[in-house]
């Protein structure tokens, strides 16, 4: 079986679309979607437009940012971009309510068997499935790790990973869709073989410059434009 593995695309439907055509290239068998689908970028309608004919077939968790989406008061204190979470969920209201529905439905982690190979899903981490952050440079060994022959999923960092356990245990990030961290603004996802358990790293161009010049003439948050461009070192709060 041929997974797709996308993560934190955050209402970035520009890339997301790119990423759907490649999808169809590769004939993907299923969907799994690490949580993020929201927050940060203004087309949150859209974005659930272009997954919805996925969504009946995926295997989907929520993000810290679908859960600001969906909820009625801010943290404490209010991160920069609960603004842009309220958009969001003031569009899906008026346009797609189903999509607030099934947020709504969502967990932060999750665990599937699929073929015979068994996968736990989370945002952040086991540990704390919301906000826990595993990076790429990260060489301590987690009480949460995965099982020998289990395959951990993550998202929420924006940072590709894939660490093979010695137990035999896989920890796999896709990286984000809708606003990568790594140095490289093209979309970065992913796909798994669950009868190989190889994870192929995909990167897809899409004109993120445009999308760019776009968010300005509508006086988006400076901080969200720049990190389409740039995406090191985390420019934004996560």
């Amino acid at each position: 079986m041929k997974l797709g593995i996308l993560s934190d695309i955050h209402s970035n439907v520009y890339a997301l679309q790119a990423v759907v055509s490649e999808l169809e290239l590769h004939e993907i068998d299923k969907l799994i979607i690490l949580g993020d689908t929201f927050g940060y970028y203004p087309w949150a309608h859209e974005t659930y437009e272009a997954l919805h004919s996925y969504l009946p077939n995926a295997i989907c968790i929520k993000g810290n940012h679908d859960q600001l989406v969906i909820q009625s008061s801010p943290p404490d204190p209010v991160p920069s971009y609960w603004y842009a979470a309220k958009l969001n969920e003031k569009e899906l209201r008026e346009k797609s309510p189903e999509a607030i529905d099934w947020l709504g439905t969502l967990p932060f982690e999750s665990a599937v068997t699929l073929n015979g190979s068994v996968c736990r899903l989370a945002h952040g981490t086991p540990a704390d499935p919301e906000n826990g952050r595993y990076y790429p440079d990260d060489m301590n060994i987690w009480p949460w790790f995965p099982k020998p022959g289990t395959m951990l999923l993550l998202g929420h960092t924006h940072y590709p990973v894939v660490r093979n356990i010695k137990n035999g245990g896989k920890i796999i990030n896709p990286g984000s869709v809708g606003q990568p961290r790594d140095g490289n603004p093209d979309a970065a996802w992913g796909i798994l073989d669950t009868e190989t358990r190889q994870f192929e790293f995909k990167r897809t161009n899409y004109n993120y410059q445009k999308v760019m010049a776009t968010l300005r003439e509508i006086n988006w948050d400076k901080r969200a434009i720049a990190s389409l461009g740039k995406s090191t070192g985390g420019a934004l709060e996560i």
